[in-house]
């Protein structure tokens, strides 16, 4: 009988410590990313040289941007693997909210380079079909496999509703 109530108060103080002792104290900060102003994810088109014409027929697709295990202003440009395959790092100013890539910075889908230039981020200048107002993004890519052709690319920020998801292109 004695070594029953032994077991049940260490059971009892041992589930107690667990408790107490996983408490950091306050309410933690957990502090962010150096982009996490310019990270998520994006509903992007590719277009032609002419700037209005979708590249190849193509139409949205989603775009993610987030950022490297370096944390400073380089960031992913990433389509998923879906379309034009590009997953390449970028630089972003955050101040003036434009960023570019290195000349011929490798792409990690296809094993070719890409060179990303006159990208810009802007805040709260488009409305999406749910009628909320997001960011759009946009910059232009030429790829290793198409030298010579610099694929304009815009979009704006996802949000998640079902009526803004699967946007098309017109």
């Amino acid at each position: 009988m004695k070594n029953i109530n032994i077991i049940k108060t260490l059971i009892l103080l041992i589930a107690v410590s667990l408790f107490i002792s996983c408490d950091e104290g306050g309410d933690p900060v957990p502090g962010g990313t150096n982009v996490e102003a310019i990270a998520g994810d994006w509903w992007v088109v590719a277009l032609e040289p002419d700037g209005v014409t979708p590249a190849y027929g193509g139409d949205y697709v989603q775009f993610s941007t987030y950022n490297t295990a370096a944390n400073d202003n380089t960031f992913w440009l990433d389509d998923n693997n879906l379309w034009l395959q590009i997953k390449s790092k970028a630089t972003v100013n955050l101040s003036s909210l434009t960023f570019e890539s290195e000349p011929n910075t490798q792409e990690l889908y296809t094993d070719e380079t890409v060179t990303v230039t006159n990208g810009v981020f802007t805040k709260g200048t488009y409305t999406t079909e749910s009628n909320t107002v997001v960011d759009e993004i946009s910059f232009d890519a030429e790829f290793s496999w198409d030298p010579g052709t610099v694929y304009k690319f815009k979009g704006h920020k996802r949000t998640g509703f079902l009526e803004d998801e699967n946007p098309q292109y017109e």
